[in-house]
């Protein structure tokens, strides 16, 4: 089974404003209520296919809002990171596709290999991005799904423009077969740094702008 790929662009700050949830406001409180009826829809599609984790995914939003993460159910980290991406998701830029890969952590991987052998640097490559878990600004400590679905990755966009200008310089020297799938992670990267980057001292522009990366399936 295939597994998909998004991204999206938020603001590291806004999301971990809700975990737990503090100062929110009027329009965080009524964004609180559009994510817990998202987070009841989600169960309902899951309780449809009889996929039980052990925790329903408004009670996983619940806990991240009041700031824990306890179950100890074997699968909670899958509620746990579902209901965390419906935080980010209410909160983001709308989602695009990556794309869909058989095994994203195998191609990754040889991506990382591949990047790293033509010189780029350990701290560019990009599995420590895709699958680096949760913003370390969150204030709760969110275990991992226990099969690795779904992922959610996070990165600056501050460091997502030298990652792009390292992968550009060395596409030439990654396997054929590699590089029509670095060219569409180049172009993913690229496509919110540059606006981010022009956009630097603009009303919405935020420092703490970043990629973030979803894996489900």
């Amino acid at each position: 089974m295939s597994k998909v790929v998004n991204y999206s662009m938020a603001n590291r700050g806004e999301i971990a404003r809700f975990l737990p949830a503090r100062d929110l406001g009027d329009d965080g409180a009524r964004l609180l209520e559009s994510m817990r009826a998202r987070a009841r829809a989600r169960q309902d599609g899951l309780d449809a296919q009889e996929v039980d984790w052990g925790l329903s995914v408004p009670d996983a939003l619940e806990e991240l809002i009041a700031g824990r993460a306890d179950s100890t159910a074997e699968y909670a980290g899958s509620a746990y990171y579902a209901a965390l991406q419906i935080v980010i998701d209410h909160n983001a830029s709308d989602s695009s596709t990556l794309a869909s890969y058989r095994s994203p952590s195998t191609l990754f991987s040889a991506l990382d290999d591949a990047l790293s052998a033509a010189g780029v640097p350990a701290d560019l490559l990009p599995c420590q991005y895709v699958y680096s878990g949760p913003p370390s600004e969150i204030g709760v400590r969110i275990p991992r799904p226990l099969e690795g679905s779904p992922e959610i990755g996070c990165w600056p966009l501050a460091k997502a423009g030298p990652a792009v200008e390292a992968y550009r310089a060395v596409l030439d020297q990654v396997d054929a077969d590699l590089r029509y799938d670095l060219e569409e992670l180049v172009k993913a990267l690229d496509s919110w740094y540059s606006e981010w980057a022009e956009g630097q001292g603009a009303w919405w522009w935020a420092e703490d702008g970043s990629v973030f990366f979803s894996i489900t399936g």
